[in-house]
């Protein structure tokens, strides 16, 4: 993924969170992140939300959550509400969130995308094979 790639919606569905507010954090803010992880052992909640940056959730009228998350953009309209058909611009790739957007706005741009039914996300024990099959036998044309 280059970063400023479009970030198009896989499907249908209803704009639940388009965080327009997104402020690039600091290295410090990053630090005490990773800090306050180890100490609790694993990644808190709060945490994850940090860590995905720029983001936009999809309520798919098929039932699942679509994130597109790590965006470097939101396209102009996209706010929470909104109805977004398959195919449509979204957003553009980017790297907030990572650990690299204190550095670059550039450096490890990539779209993390997760399909969410209610706390789980699709293909989340499989390996990337196994999730690239699958994904491909549920949304090939």
């Amino acid at each position: 993924w280059a970063n400023g790639t479009p970030v198009y919606a896989a499907a249908a569905g209803t704009v639940i969170r388009a965080t327009l507010d997104y402020e690039r954090p600091s290295e410090t803010a990053f630090n005490f992140r990773r800090s306050e992880n180890i100490a609790l052992g694993y990644t808190a909640p709060d945490n994850l939300d940090f860590y995905r940056g720029m983001q936009i959730w999809i309520a798919q009228e098929d039932g699942f959550v679509a994130r597109y998350v790590h965006l470097g953009g939101i396209a102009a309209g996209i706010v929470e509400g909104t109805a977004v058909t398959a195919g449509q611009q979204i957003g553009l790739v980017g790297n907030t969130g990572s650990p690299a957007s204190v550095r670059s706005e550039s450096e490890d741009a990539h779209l993390h995308f997760e399909l969410r039914l209610d706390e789980m996300y699709l293909c989340q024990f499989l390996r990337p094979i196994e999730t690239r099959e699958l994904l491909e036998q549920l949304f090939a044309p």
